[in-house]
């Protein structure tokens, strides 16, 4: 358990909002994509890697049935009834809102259908993980109620069973068809690694960075919801890829089973937007396993090259990109001591992740911001983040009863 890390005023906040003090404290990092993007849902590899930002859940469990929680960074208050929990977004009525409270309804909406019980829960939510960002602010916010339900109900879930409960979270609560690698990577994040995982099988392992190098992140200021629909219109366009691949006697179980021999011999068979999006999924398929086998030997001038090239392929094949992020990676690649540079995420906004040498951080934080704001006429929000670990249960001080401690050391189980 550690204390060390609860950030300032959770505490203060949480007896402000409920009186006391909360049962447990969840961790729950975000993530940036090394390489990998837009893979996952094709059953495809990526490389993802925890960092040290993050969102805290103070928790402790409810008098009734129902769900109240306090957003310190939205500064909203909302309460809810679990019994019942309400039903997924996309089957309510064009008059039902959507909030952020939904991302917890859609774990406990999970949780009870896997026949784990569900408590009331009265709840603070704070971070320094910027929302929309592309850095999954969402399944930060998704694993950290996992871990808090779990806690509080004194059952547990194995990690990579949590990641695949949050992905049902997004595509079927949420209606958003997103892959895993999200929620996987906030919950088996190492530090100082990035995370080299197969989608399909979910056999993974953790690659170091080698010492001397760090992680920039630059902000475009750009937002966007998955749920707006992007997302879900490529993964359309990729089973509809599939499908047409099929039909010409192609023997496929998804994008990530496709040669780019059969893909060339198929470019002039099937809609030039659909060949575009799979010869992005198989090339990128591609960078990302190449990628795992040049960070482990240290070849990072290698690695940088493969990250230009899914930036393009992004920006490309997949159309995912912006005139603010490719200014951005741009820049990147043209500063010395700078690896590499790709947008990180979902793309169409947020962030684009520079690895570079330790002592070229200044100098390129510098460029990116004098570039940007050249252009866009501001300045863009760029940080250093360390690839982080993965979730974690803090115990606030003077937290009280052994089945609270046991159940958070069987909750940071890893495997």
């Amino acid at each position: 358990m550690r204390t060390d890390r609860i950030p300032p005023g959770l505490l203060s906040r949480f007896e402000e909002q409920f009186g006391g003090r909360p049962d447990i404290i969840v961790r729950a990092p975000g993530r940036v994509s090394l390489l990998g993007g837009h893979v996952d849902y094709n059953d495809g590899w990526v490389l993802p890697a925890a960092i040290d930002r993050s969102v805290f859940l103070a928790a402790r469990r409810g008098a009734s049935a129902r769900l109240d929680v306090m957003s310190e960074t939205l500064g909203q208050r909302q309460e809810v009834s679990l019994d019942p929990i309400a039903e997924p977004v996309p089957l309510r009525d064009e008059d039902h809102d959507s909030s952020w409270l939904d991302y917890a309804l859609g774990v406990a909406w999970v949780l009870r259908s896997a026949g784990s019980p569900v408590c009331g829960l009265e709840g603070v939510v704070q971070g320094d993980l910027p929302i929309g960002a592309g850095v999954s602010s969402s399944a930060a916010l998704e694993v950290s109620f996992f871990l808090a339900w779990q806690h509080l109900g004194g059952y547990r879930h194995e990690r990579l069973q949590v990641a695949r409960m949050a992905q049902r979270v997004e595509n079927e609560y949420l209606g958003v068809q997103s892959g895993i690698q999200d929620p996987f990577a906030s919950l088996l994040g190492r530090a100082d690694h990035g995370l080299f995982l197969d989608c399909r099988q979910l056999d993974w392992r953790a690659i170091p960075l080698p010492a001397g190098y760090a992680v920039l992140m630059a902000d475009s200021g750009i937002r966007r919801r998955l749920s707006e629909g992007g997302l879900n219109e490529r993964r359309d366009e990729c089973i509809e890829a599939l499908r047409a691949l099929r039909e010409l006697g192609l023997d496929l179980c998804s994008l990530r089973d496709l040669s780019i021999e059969d893909l060339d011999a198929a470019s002039g068979e099937i809609a030039a937007g659909l060949l575009r999006r799979a010869r992005h999924v198989v090339e990128e398929c591609e960078r990302v396993q190449s990628g795992a086998k040049a960070l482990a030997a240290g070849r990072m001038s290698d690695f940088g090259r493969l990250m230009q090239a899914s930036h393009c392929s992004s920006r490309d094949l997949y159309e995912v990109s912006t005139p603010e992020l490719d200014t951005l990676a741009e820049t990147a690649w043209s500063v010395a001591g700078c690896v590499g540079a790709r947008l990180s995420g979902a793309g169409s906004g947020g962030c684009v992740v520079a690895l570079c040498e330790e002592a070229s951080m200044s100098r390129l934080k510098e460029a990116l911001l004098s570039a940007f704001a050249a252009r866009f006429g501001r300045r863009p929000e760029v940080f250093e983040c360390r690839l982080g670990d993965g979730a974690e249960l803090l115990e606030p001080p003077g937290a009280q009863g052994a089945s609270a401690r046991s159940c958070a050391s069987s909750a940071s189980d890893s495997a």
